[in-house]
């Protein structure tokens, strides 16, 4: 603005917007904050006049992100189209403050009058923007927004990433890193809420993150800091030529973050012992707020299940064994494990199997595409069923990851984990239950599976031995022997057995 009073008088506009109350709709403060952002880039306002602008600007749209969250950890996927397109919006508006951050930082290093620390200070609240967009954008299950990874390169930049120290700009940096290797679109609204709140110094610190290309073993991943993009597995892509050439490239391992969430995982393991052994029973009872240094959220086998898949993925980086093939057929979908196991004791269809596409598919799973809509829940880890047609035998899945692009639309990858099932319920020794739980017997798949094996709803599994019930027109009664956790999601757990030749 070139008038001294038109810029005056917007400069007014928004301090009144800011001293007032937010307004009960989120949607009413996003048409305000838009109307007020361009003042932020008029010239003529001091650096410092605007950095206490940008602070105030950045509480409300924290605000706004802190008011979506419950409703997204409350949603069902997909979302409402209001709910979606909301989303959205406050992400842009996220991204469009810490942009602000991003230029007051760039002045103040061409211009060398701020100190390092201020730098650093202003870096690390831009980033904290950056983080509660792709949180919000994870909880949607929709790809983070465009520029914010970007946007997070340039923001570390103004960080000296090979020196290892403690400051808020680094850990905010390498949460997003964290999340980013941690395979976040398997996660569910819970354990992504979780995971961000989780990462702090204690794993962080021990994280290697260097301005230099140079890696190690399969755990490593490679950053370009001028491309719109999250690190990418050495395992899968290695460095472009141009990249290292340069040593433009930057390196990540998360391995040593890894080691550190063994010993998370030994406490968890002990708590959850020193409970069963008082009687108590704390498997689905979350912890007390910041009990071992753990934030709320999560009940302790929640917790576990995820802190061992995260320390895989950061020891090891996962890498697709078998290309899938680009396909388009109608296909029919069944989801949840009781669903699923109603559909094994003949009980109708009719509401319990939806019709779904084909995108791609492999020996070892598929990736499908909601084709009308979804009335039906659908998170990360759940199970379900496939087949191609009527009368041909179900194939049982497990929900690898999920996606949404558009309002009421999803897409699933699905792992392969049995050709068929037979519905069975199961008893664990030891345990208080009265019934048995209902679960899925899967027959033996060579060369991925060689025992049969039992999926059943998170929890169920507790010793060693165990008796299953089938009743097909004749009841079966075996016992068999667990031979441990093969996979443990939130919804469900995978354990193959054999039968016990020595029942007691």
């Amino acid at each position: 603005m070139d008038d001294p009073r038109a810029l005056s008088d917007a400069l007014q506009a928004l301090s009144d917007w800011l001293g007032g109350e937010p307004a009960d709709d989120p949607a009413a403060d996003l048409v305000a904050l838009k109307r007020h952002m361009p003042i932020l880039a008029a010239p003529g306002i001091a650096a410092e006049r605007k950095q206490v602008l940008v602070d105030e600007v950045s509480e409300r749209v924290m605000d706004l992100a802190e008011r979506l969250r419950p409703q997204l950890l409350a949603a069902h996927l997909p979302l409402a189209a209001t709910v979606f397109e909301l989303t959205e919006q406050v992400c842009v508006a996220l991204l469009d403050v810490a942009g602000v951050y991003a230029e007051l930082v760039d002045a103040g290093r061409r211009s060398l009058l701020r100190a390092s620390a201020a730098r650093q200070t202003l870096a690390a609240s831009a980033l904290g923007l950056v983080t509660e967009a792709c949180a919000l954008s994870g909880l949607a299950a929709m790809q983070t927004p465009a520029g914010g990874w970007r946007l997070a390169h340039r923001l570390a930049s103004a960080v000296d990433l090979a020196a290892g120290e403690a400051c808020a700009a680094r850990t905010a940096y390498l949460r997003l890193l964290a999340v980013a290797v941690s395979q976040p679109e398997g996660l569910t609204a819970r354990e992504l809420a979780w995971l961000f709140d989780f990462l702090d110094e204690r794993v962080l610190a021990v994280a290697l993150l260097a301005p230099d290309a140079a890696t190690e073993g399969g755990a490593v991943w490679w950053i370009d800091p001028g491309a719109d993009a999250p690190p990418v597995a050495l395992a899968r892509r290695a460095v472009p030529a141009e990249l290292q050439a340069e040593g433009r490239a930057w390196a990540f391992n998360p391995r040593a973050m890894a080691q550190k969430l063994s010993e998370c995982i030994d406490w968890v393991t002990a708590h959850m012992t020193a409970a069963e052994l008082a009687g108590s029973s704390c498997d689905i009872e979350p912890l007390a707020a910041e009990e071992g240094g753990f934030p709320a959220g999560l009940a302790p086998l929640e917790m576990l299940a995820l802190l061992r898949r995260l320390r895989m993925h950061w020891m090891a980086t996962p890498v697709r064994e078998q290309p899938r093939r680009a396909q388009q057929y109608v296909i029919q979908v069944s989801v949840g494990l009781k669903t699923v196991w109603e559909l094994g004791c003949g009980l109708r269809e009719q509401g319990r199997v939806h019709e779904w596409v084909v995108l791609n598919e492999s020996p070892g799973g598929y990736a499908i595409m909601s084709a009308a809509g979804v009335d039906c829940e659908v998170e990360a880890g759940s199970a379900v069923a496939l087949r191609r047609e009527h009368g041909q035998p179900w194939s049982v899945c497990v929900v690898r990851w999920v996606r949404s692009e558009h309002p009421g639309q999803l897409e699933l990858g699905l792992q392969l984990i049995g050709p068929s099932f037979q519905s069975v319920k199961v008893g664990f020794r030891g345990t208080a239950a009265l019934h048995p739980s209902p679960a899925l017997s899967l027959p033996v798949m060579e060369p991925v599976r060689r025992h049969p094996a039992m999926l059943a709803l998170a929890g169920t599994y507790a010793s060693r031995r165990f008796v299953f019930v089938r009743d097909l027109g004749h009841v079966y009664v075996a016992q068999a022997r667990a031979l441990g956790l093969d996979m443990q999601t939130p919804s469900v757990e995978l354990f193959q057995y054999e039968i016990d030749p020595y029942p007691i």
